[in-house]
């Protein structure tokens, strides 16, 4: 009996590590673009469960896995230990998805300037209607983030996180805050510096549109001013959204460089 109770507690001080990092890394992974809600949830959890085993080995210390060391005593003590990495893992994932929301604001700031609201479509990440140009500013800040290697540089932030916080000893700091709330404002600033030349473009256009308005009365406004505002749209979109992804590449860089730091 005493064997088999040695045997039930070497076991079980490596289950509970593996729950705790496939807690936080599938959190994270919750909040990454194209990966979160863009994938089957079949698909989603193999995924997530393959890179905990590869990251497993990594975050273990030289010693084995203790229920000591993994501060989990109890059932209660397990249940906070899961709340406490969810909770880390979704910090991680937070920064980035904040960023993309405010790139993707950039469309819809460009959009309402330019009346395409009818144009609006079903976004799978936010669940929700948003317009065609803010999906598109979506899919293009999602491939920039694979193409530089995002995914990559999220893993090493939470392999950085695993050295200095071990599986259950998640503790939060008032820095981790003010971390989310600097990203949010990066977001909006990311987004207005990508949407402020169309939305500026538009509004010349619309000022060029009254003046002839007003000079040619006779001349149908909205045969003319709708065509006009889309024309320039589509323009002043094709430089502005090319600039706004090394402005999305800066800003993404930045947000691993703050995050690694906290670490």
């Amino acid at each position: 009996m005493a064997s088999i109770e040695a045997i039930a507690d070497w076991l079980s001080a490596p289950l509970i590590g593996f729950v705790l990092v496939l807690t936080r890394l599938s959190v994270m992974m919750m909040a990454i673009p194209a990966i979160g809600s863009g994938i089957p949830m079949r698909v989603r959890a193999i995924l997530a469960i393959g890179i905990a085993l590869m990251l497993l080995p990594l975050v273990q210390d030289s010693s084995p896995w203790t229920s000591e060391r993994l501060a989990v005593g109890s059932f209660l003590d397990l249940v906070i230990a899961v709340a406490r990495e969810a909770g880390l893992g979704m910090l991680i994932g937070l920064v980035i998805r904040l960023l993309v929301s405010g790139m993707q604001m950039a469309g819809e700031l460009a959009s309402n300037a330019g009346g395409m609201q009818l144009g609006d479509s079903i976004d799978p990440d936010l669940n929700m209607s948003v317009s065609t140009l803010g999906r598109l500013v979506s899919l293009m800040v999602t491939a920039a983030m694979f193409l530089m290697g995002g995914h990559r540089m999220m893993i090493e932030s939470l392999l950085e996180s695993f050295r200095t916080m071990p599986p259950g000893n998640v503790r939060f700091e008032v820095g981790m805050m003010e971390l989310v709330l600097f990203e949010f404002r990066a977001g909006i600033e990311a987004g207005i510096r990508t949407g402020a030349p169309l939305v500026a473009a538009l509004l010349l256009a619309n000022l060029v549109t009254g003046l002839i308005s007003r000079t040619l009365p006779q001349l149908n406004l909205l045969a003319i001013g709708l065509p006009f505002n889309g024309l320039i749209l589509l323009i002043v979109s094709g430089f502005s959204l090319s600039c706004g992804i090394w402005v999305f590449h800066d800003s993404f860089l930045a947000a691993i460089e703050r995050l690694t730091a906290l670490w």
